[in-house]
């Protein structure tokens, strides 16, 4: 007796680039929040060898030294800022995608006719 179980195709990650950039926007927000984190264990840790604070919940191994800590809050919020330009990117791209389909519709003739010849030239882009 085989039993089959199907399961839904479900939602996926990227239909378009809109939903990677909010993604990216997330994961930029969650990784900043990390990168705080593990900077304050190595200030922790820091502080530990200073003898100006308790004790640090490694005491040996990798993880018993500040600059690990330090390093990877470094790499954490780099990878934080890479996404967060990422994200301004595709909004700026987006941006300009508007102003651009904005442009390209005009005013009717009468419309412009009313409007004397130097405030049109102002308002042209």
């Amino acid at each position: 007796m085989v039993v089959r179980i199907r399961f839904g195709s479900g939602t996926t990650v990227a239909i378009g680039k809109r939903k990677n950039a909010r993604m990216a926007l997330l994961a930029a927000s969650l990784l900043t929040l990390v990168a705080i984190c593990l900077t304050l264990m190595g200030f922790w840790r820091l502080f530990r060898d200073l003898d100006l604070a308790g004790e640090f919940i490694f005491t040996s191994g990798i993880l018993s030294h500040w600059q690990v800590w330090l390093f990877a809050a470094a790499g954490t919020q780099f990878g934080a800022w890479s996404l967060k330009d990422y994200y301004r990117g595709l909004a700026v791209e987006e941006m300009a995608d508007e102003i651009e389909s904005d442009n390209q519709a005009s005013l009717p003739q009468s419309v412009t006719e009313e409007i004397p010849v130097s405030t049109r030239a102002a308002l042209r882009p």
